[in-house]
């Protein structure tokens, strides 16, 4: 669609609107950007490789796994600010500030652009056009939901209406919804949407009972607000490979976790999030409607691949061929 000159109304603030907004901005004629709750956004810190850099790093190998461990490393201590050490979240709740009211300078917006939750109860964001293009003229922050749509528009929880050309919707995903709508059935029929019904869990975010033979990865509980899915995976991926590896030698005809180490592997993952800056009373996509956190590692990646490093076949009850 050519927005160029058109009144294009945004919903929602996420992680995906503000990558599409600066965008939209840049052509449209007017954007009015509907947002139920303002996210904290902060700098992103990227840039080019300096010559002497490429230099250091294509003549001394060594140097790009240290800046690898640099970097993991950086990212990894951030955990202490959402779990056990909150207080370390005031480092980000400065850095949002000052991002903040360096890139906008019209108070009233400002203040609209103010989170009303602890830093880190919903996903903290990093940009650094967003905010440049929520300033320009062209652009109107509207702190409303939505309650109706129509051929001419949409009207706002506020009553107002407003005619627009186009809607973009950036309104994310149902993260807690994991595998739907996909129709997977277990022993005696059950089906996993059911055994999920009250929030999903697995063991290791990786196995369920009632389940035997399904493995999946970036399964419940095994987001992550610090550091890279991808670490997460590969230990994911290390531990199925494992469980396959052991049906082979064993000539097992299936594995199913244990119900009771399944549910004392939830139980300690939910007792950790209880006390993390993610249920500070905020509602995100982390949760269920309910209130359950069904997304998050409330810890350190490295103890999550310690705990997959592994398999304990003990953990499991399995059938011969």
């Amino acid at each position: 669609e050519d927005l160029t000159g058109k009144t294009v109304a945004v919903v929602g603030t996420g992680a995906s609107a503000i990558q599409f907004v600066p965008e939209v901005a840049k052509v449209a004629g007017k954007v009015k950007l509907f947002q139920r709750s303002a996210a904290h956004v902060i700098a992103k810190p990227d840039r080019a490789y300096k010559k002497a850099e490429h230099w250091v790093l294509k003549k001394l190998p060594l140097t790009q796994t240290l800046d690898r461990m640099r970097i993991y490393a950086a990212n990894e201590s951030r955990v202490l600010g959402f779990t056990s050490f909150q207080k370390a979240m005031g480092v980000y709740e400065w850095l949002f500030s000052r991002h903040l009211k360096k890139q906008i300078s019209d108070p009233v917006l400002r203040e609209k652009l103010t989170p009303d939750y602890p830093m880190g109860c919903k996903r903290i964001l990093m940009s650094n056009d967003y905010y440049p293009a929520l300033a320009q003229a062209n652009t109107e922050v509207i702190n409303y939901g939505i309650d109706a749509v129509d051929k001419q528009g949409l009207t706002d929880s506020s009553g107002a209406h407003h005619d627009v050309d186009v809607i973009i919707y950036g309104t994310g995903f149902k993260a807690t919804d994991f595998l739907t709508p996909m129709t997977i059935t277990g022993r005696d029929g059950v089906d996993l949407n059911t055994a999920w019904q009250d929030g999903a869990e697995a063991y290791l975010g990786i196995t369920v009972r009632g389940f035997p033979n399904l493995f999946m990865l970036y399964g419940p509980n095994t987001n992550l607000g610090h550091n890279s899915i991808i670490y997460m995976l590969e230990s994911q991926i290390h531990y199925v490979q494992q469980c396959l590896a052991e049906m082979d030698e064993q000539k097992l005809h299936s594995l199913e976790v244990r119900e009771s180490v399944q549910a004392r592997f939830n139980d300690n993952v939910q007792r950790k999030i209880s006390d993390t800056v993610w249920d500070k009373g905020c509602h995100s996509w982390y949760k269920t409607e309910s209130g359950k956190n069904t997304n998050n590692w409330p810890g350190f990646t490295f103890d999550y691949r310690r705990q997959t490093q592994h398999l304990e076949l003990s953990d499991y009850e399995y059938k011969a061929l």
